[in-house]
């Protein structure tokens, strides 16, 4: 009997310990960056605010001239508040043009949440450090399984309205920051294709 349990022992195998693969961060972030699209069409499941959080902490990460950060940032989430901005910019002859565009949706294509971003006025760099800024946010909603979308047209027919703009002030940006665009967040009605880049844009100089 002995003799038989130390044969049925030496057939048991010893415990081995596989160690995960090491993740490459590399390509998580590239992958990420050439899979991300512009999402135009969205569900009407609303973002979280715990969401919307995170991207406006990443938004804000990016890099500035100087550190300026010369940009100010607000969230609408509030379709009634969405819906009372378009219906004052249609009335503008760019809102009008939008809106044709857009059928029976509002200017920001019934996005569930829409980020206003407004650069500083006079700040040299403050264009470019927004669209850093956006950047970020794109990128990170594309991460978190959202669709998103930078645009600049809607801006024109709002700013081009002074019913608009007096509504805006509701957004409490400061004095010397101006509206320059805004980024629809939902989650994606769509699953558009990569559009192809011209990579002869982009070279080695010897």
């Amino acid at each position: 009997m002995g003799a038989g349990l130390l044969m049925l022992g030496s057939c048991v195998q010893p415990t081995v310990n596989v160690e995960p693969a090491p993740v490459n961060k590399a390509d998580i972030v590239i992958e990420n960056i050439m899979t991300r699209v512009s999402v135009r069409n969205f569900t009407n499941e609303p973002v979280s605010r715990a969401d919307l959080q995170t991207l406006m902490k990443v938004g804000i990460q990016a890099p500035s001239a100087n550190n300026r950060q010369d940009w100010e940032v607000r969230v609408v989430d509030n379709q009634q508040t969405l819906n009372e901005i378009s219906d004052l910019a249609k009335k503008s002859e760019a809102g009008a043009q939008l809106a044709q565009r857009m059928g029976d949706k509002n200017i920001f294509a019934n996005a569930p949440a829409v980020f206003f971003i407004a650069q500083e006025v006079g700040a040299p760099y403050s264009g470019v450090d927004t669209g850093l800024l956006s950047e970020n946010i794109l990128l990170a909603a594309h991460a978190m399984g959202l669709g998103a979308v930078y645009q600049a047209g809607p801006v024109r027919s709002m700013t081009s309205s002074p019913e608009v703009m007096e509504y805006l002030k509701k957004l409490g940006f400061s004095e010397n920051y101006e509206l320059l665009n805004i980024i629809l967040v939902g989650h994606p009605a769509e699953s558009p294709a990569v559009k192809d880049r011209d990579a002869s844009k982009a070279r080695f100089v010897e």
